[in-house]
């Protein structure tokens, strides 16, 4: 069986429904696991969130989870810009990480055409385990 010492969740501050974060968190207390928060502004996206700070970060994980998922769990919250992609995967070899886990939430088919999916991006660049996760 796997173990999976540091988990990486990519968070995306922007989502009203960031549910898959419950299931991140579950998933690092079920393996005794460290989980690394990340969220990355796009540069070329322009304005996304006031603050590109870790403790937004924070703070937008406590108010979506209640105090006792994040009790005596080992969270690291980190920010990064750049391609989301291609920070997620860096920040994962630098941070020795075992699994990518990301929400995905289903777009139609013309939004899907024309835009792309961070969470398929992530898929298609990192080299270890992707988890998605259903947003509801």
């Amino acid at each position: 069986m796997n173990t999976y010492k540091n988990i990486l969740y990519a968070i995306n501050l922007n989502d009203e429904n960031i549910t898959s974060i419950i299931y991140a968190l579950e998933f690092a207390r079920l393996f005794n696991s460290r989980i690394h928060i990340v969220y990355v502004n796009d540069p070329q996206a322009g304005y996304r969130h006031p603050t590109d700070r870790e403790d937004a970060v924070a703070l937008r994980v406590r108010e979506t989870v209640s105090e006792s998922l994040l009790e005596n769990l080992d969270v690291v919250y980190a920010v990064s810009k750049g391609n989301t992609a291609e920070e997620i995967v860096r920040y994962a070899q630098e941070h020795q990480i075992d699994l990518i886990m990301v929400g995905h939430k289903h777009r139609g088919k013309l939004y899907s055409t024309l835009f792309d999916s961070d969470d398929v991006n992530i898929i298609n660049t990192a080299q270890l385990p992707v988890l998605v996760i259903p947003e509801k």
